[in-house]
């Protein structure tokens, strides 16, 4: 009885293994014969489908994809649809939204139920190149009585990524070479770009919140565990992928601040064109953002501008209030607080005779500059005139204009009449310690786009530094015009505040008797911008 016993016991046992081993691995399917079915389904169904050859990463979503190829009962009965997305009802209808080219060892299609009113559920499904089924893993789904797309998969590769947008979460998922779905286990939050081809960087950074560094000694970088891998320098150009919703109390010399920690990309270089969707963690990093600039926003208290240049550097507009105090002013009111005008005369008259300007030095030496003219509706092209200007001693200040360019003003030393600077913006305005000059240029078609600069002199030479881009036409109902005729452009209060006078042309083509004013007085975050140069 005992022999009995145990060889009941060791065929039981390896019944219950043989019915796990098949739990775990799909039964293999008789060959079926879909040779009528592939014929007709491969000539006339699939040339209505959109084609996708996986090269290039793509994006699957129910918002890119149409109603119209609609599957027959036949095409369901082969394709298994009603198993695949468990349903027997009459009324959902199903049909196939894409044909992608993952490999030749397998098909793969995006097959969608379609509720009328109600849903739109899309499943990637593999099968074998004779129609039976492999695999299938939810690829999107749309709530239409909400009109939410809840779900979407970026696909590269043999990479899948169903983003959970309510989540903001995906499921990472390999697609294997017989085409099985294999999950991932690293459940990760969305760190993907819309599926565009960035034809330049800049184009690439606009999906992200721009911010410019404002630490003078760098900001360094810290992975999520806390460890420095990396430096971002003064003035760098950052992109911000999202922030901590809680701040971090952060010890800085001496001082507490309380910051948000700003997940950013550490190199934007390293994203691949055809791979920007996907950020890599080794290429994520953590800031503190209180070591930013304050991003620009129309606060209504200034006069809002459109772009800035420091150092030859376009970068994203920040704050103002971070670099001077603007406000708009009545001249009226600081009259008798002008502190410093240099006298500035023109002198052309003296020195220039049948378009021919004529400097002499008192050395002997002849300095000619003739207008031009060229082929063109605006005549003469360059015009040259002449100015003695107090701020400037002993020096010529010839000023040219070219139509679409800035102003150019050549330096002349009036002893022996060399070429001592060149200047490219506005007139020059010099500040009172004779260290920082500010200028104003107008757009010659449309000078309701204008340009101040603040710029500084080192070693007598003027030297490029802040360039700020206005454009009246934007939006300037808190301006106040009045109608002016006093010449005068910059006015000095102290060495670190003056008075803008600013034309009132606020379209393109247009003329304007009407001026208003803006004070600015520079805070020491913009005297710590001019360092260095």
């Amino acid at each position: 009885m005992k022999v009995i016993y145990y060889i009941l016991l060791f065929v039981l046992v390896l019944g219950c293994k043989k019915t796990d081993k098949q739990m775990v691995t799909p039964a293999v399917k008789k060959a079926v014969d879909n040779s009528v079915f592939i014929d007709r389904f491969e000539d006339e169904f699939l040339g209505s489908v959109g084609y996708v050859d996986l090269k290039k990463p793509h994006l699957i979503t129910s918002r890119l994809f149409n109603t119209f190829s609609i599957l027959s009962k036949e095409d369901n009965k082969v394709l298994e649809t009603q198993k695949l997305f468990n349903t027997q009802d009459t009324i959902t209808k199903f049909g196939m939204a894409l044909n992608l080219n993952f490999s030749k060892a397998f098909k793969a299609f995006v097959i969608y139920k379609f509720i009328e009113d109600q849903v739109m559920d899309y499943k990637l499904v593999t099968y074998t190149n004779n129609y039976q089924f492999i695999d299938a893993i939810d690829v999107s789904y749309y709530n239409l009585t909400h009109k939410i797309n809840q779900t979407e998969t970026y696909v590269y590769n043999n990479k899948l990524f169903v983003h959970d947008k309510q989540l903001n979460k995906a499921i990472h998922y390999y697609l294997n070479p017989n085409g099985t779905f294999e999950k991932q286990s690293d459940s990760i939050k969305f760190n993907y770009l819309p599926l565009t081809d960035y034809q330049t960087l800049d184009y690439f950074k606009v999906n992200f919140d721009q911010r410019i560094v404002k630490s003078k000694n760098g900001l360094i970088i810290r992975d999520s565990l806390g460890n420095k891998v990396g430096e971002f320098e003064y003035l760098k150009t950052v992109s911000v992928i999202d922030y901590t919703d809680n701040k971090t109390k952060i010890i800085d010399n001496g001082q507490v601040v309380y910051s948000r920690k700003a997940k950013v990309i550490i190199n934007p270089k390293a994203l691949k064109k055809d791979q920007n969707f996907y950020i890599d963690n080794a290429n994520i990093g953590y800031v503190p953002e209180a070591y930013f600039f304050k991003p620009y926003s129309d606060d209504g208290n200034h006069y809002n501008y459109d772009g800035l240049i420091v150092k030859g550097e376009n970068l994203q507009p920040i704050a103002l209030s971070e670099l001077f105090d603007v406000k708009q002013v009545d001249i009226n009111e600081y009259k008798n607080r002008i502190l410093y005008q240099p006298n500035s005369i023109d002198v052309t008259k003296l020195y220039k005779k049948d378009n021919v300007l004529t400097l002499l030095a008192k050395n002997g030496k002849k300095v000619m500059y003739k207008d031009t003219t060229y082929n063109s509706e605006f005549s003469p092209t360059k015009t040259y005139n002449v100015f003695k200007n107090s701020g400037f001693k002993d020096v010529f200040l010839v000023h040219y204009h070219m139509v679409f360019d800035y102003q150019r003003f050549d330096f002349i030393s009036q002893e022996t009449g060399e070429l001592l600077d060149q200047y490219a913006g506005g007139y020059p305005h010099v500040s009172p310690k004779k260290d920082i000059v500010v200028s104003i240029d107008y757009d010659t078609e449309c000078p309701s786009q204008r340009t101040l600069f603040i710029d500084k002199i080192v070693d007598g030479k003027i030297i490029k530094a802040f360039e700020l881009y206005y454009n009246l036409e934007e939006n300037y109902d808190h301006i106040t015009f009045k109608k002016i005729s006093d010449d005068m452009e910059v006015y000095w209060l102290s060495n670190k505040e003056f008075i803008v006078k600013f034309w009132g042309a606020s379209e393109c083509y247009s003329d304007s008797e009407n001026y208003f004013y803006y004070k600015y007085k520079i805070k020491q975050q913009f005297l710590e911008l001019l360092e260095g140069i």
